[in-house]
């Protein structure tokens, strides 16, 4: 008689709601919440990581070798938790063997990219990691609420596109369910509140769409103090007046742009781009411009010159107005100058400049000379952006300035009068939630004051720089350019 092979017990993750670690359907628990964060870091990342990162990511205020020591026995508890073999460490990387290892993020993420969207929202079982916090690790708490919002975005835009499809098939009865769960993630959302509209008013019921308006209007005036979106207040006057109401394909469009603006901000570059394609694809032209503008820098942003310079090209070409015109071309020099290009980058930047002018759009011109004074160096074409940008009420154009002029007077020897502009720009940063912005400006406050000779501050800044940047773009994806933003 043959001997049965022994089948590994299979380790289960579950995030969605309180976290939970069963082994061969067993619960597990470790005595520290730090073997718990560091197992379930390294299962819903899906990917290696460097020692001294994770080390900065749960113990930031301990110096390197207390660190890496905490990681040792953190590790070892894992190991004692669910035997020897479930983690791959080497003196540099940490890892988890994914062999009959289940994580339900990873299957509700698998779910989305195969549409199947039932299953997705399905999966969806409350908030990620709810009720779990980490007292002295700020980086973490980040990484989970970010997480956190990434997974609330994937399942809203599942629940977007089964109400979209049930609505298009006129089966209002099976789109509103998802349409309520909708709203119930964000009850500030206006595109669920219209879904919900439009699916009563399918259903024959007007009553209850125009119930639904009202009961959108107080809570967007008692909140925010602010009226519905003209949208909004169209699709009440088709409504009630017996018209025939906007569709749902035209309003898809703001809630896929919004999306990929989310994860634009929180380093998600493939969910970003993919938002944007599908709003694309449903834009007018007077919207085209705008889209492929922003395309064109979630690409510049990782480092892809071409695709980057095409949708550049194309939001150009669709602009509107000089001064949409001389935005373009502003970043548009920028991506150029970073891949080599100089001739066209000082050709753009001219151009920018021009167009901004003609137009007299303060954006535009704080843009143009932000460009120019990082091409020539010259710090006079800085401080006027900076000038500019801090009359507008966007702080992005702002934070690009303030930081292309704190590194201008860095080179020129000048770190300590660099380092409070890169403070301020760091701030406005962190408060806009631009994550690989914000990486950058740790990283290069880090070198900042390593030149001014204050060595723990520096340091406490490039272990933030690191946990940020290790959570930007996509696995193996063009992943050294995400490092090599320095100026913007």
């Amino acid at each position: 008689m043959g001997v049965t092979a022994h089948k590994r017990p299979r380790l289960e993750i579950i995030t969605l709601g309180a976290p939970r670690i069963e082994l061969g359907g067993r619960p597990i628990s470790f005595d520290t919440r730090k073997a718990t964060a560091l197992l379930i870091y390294l299962a819903v990342t899906d990917r290696p990581h460097r020692r001294e990162t994770i080390a900065a990511l749960l113990w930031p205020e301990r110096d390197e070798e207390h660190a890496r020591g905490a990681l040792r026995r953190t590790l070892s508890v894992i190991r004692t938790g669910l035997g020897p073999d479930r983690l791959h460490a080497d003196s540099d990387t940490l890892g988890l063997d994914r062999d009959q290892l289940r994580v339900d993020v990873t299957e509700l993420r698998r779910a989305l990219a195969e549409e199947r969207h039932i299953d997705a929202v399905r999966s969806y079982g409350g908030e990620f990691l709810a009720g779990f916090a980490l007292r002295d690790a700020p980086a973490f708490d980040e990484w989970q609420a970010a997480e956190s919002e990434r997974l609330r975005s994937d399942l809203s835009g599942a629940l977007a596109k089964l109400v979209a499809k049930h609505e298009a098939a006129g089966a209002p009865e099976r789109a509103l369910p998802y349409a309520r769960r909708w709203l119930e993630l964000d009850a500030l959302h206006e595109p669920a509140h219209r879904a919900l509209m439009r699916l009563h008013a399918l259903a024959g019921d007007r009553a209850a769409a125009l119930r639904q308006y009202r009961e959108c209007a107080a809570l967007l005036d008692r909140e925010l103090g602010v009226a519905p979106h003209p949208e909004t207040r169209a699709l009440e006057r088709a409504i009630r007046e017996g018209t025939s109401a906007p569709s749902a394909i035209r309003q898809s469009r703001p809630a896929d742009e919004a999306l990929g603006d989310v994860h634009t901000l929180h380093g998600d570059y493939v969910r970003a781009i993919a938002s944007y394609e599908a709003a694309l694809a449903g834009a007018d032209d007077d919207a085209r411009g705008a889209l492929e503008h922003k395309l064109a820098d979630v690409h510049h942003r990782r480092g892809d010159w071409q695709r980057a310079a095409e949708h550049y090209r194309a939001a150009r070409d669709a602009a509107r107005d000089d001064a949409a015109r001389a935005r373009v071309c502003a970043d548009w020099s920028l991506a150029s100058h970073r891949s080599s290009d100089p001739a066209r980058a000082a050709r753009l930047a001219r151009e920018s400049l021009e167009l901004a002018e003609k137009a007299k759009d303060a954006r535009a011109l704080a843009q143009a000379h932000n460009i120019l004074g990082v091409l020539t160096g010259d710090v006079r074409h800085l401080r006027r952006s900076v000038e500019i940008a801090t009359t507008l009420p966007d702080p992005s154009v702002r934070i690009a300035a303030l930081n292309n002029l704190a590194l201008a007077l860095g080179r020129d020897g000048q770190a300590e009068r660099a380092i409070p502009l890169t403070e301020e720009a760091l701030a406005l940063c962190a408060r806009l939630g631009d994550r690989h912005r914000e990486a950058a400006l740790h990283n290069n406050l880090a070198d900042l004051l390593k030149a001014a000779g204050r060595q723990s501050e520096s340091m406490r800044h490039l272990k933030r720089a690191v946990a940020l940047f290790a959570e930007i773009g996509a696995p193996q994806e063009l992943e050294p350019e995400v490092w090599k933003l320095v100026e913007w």
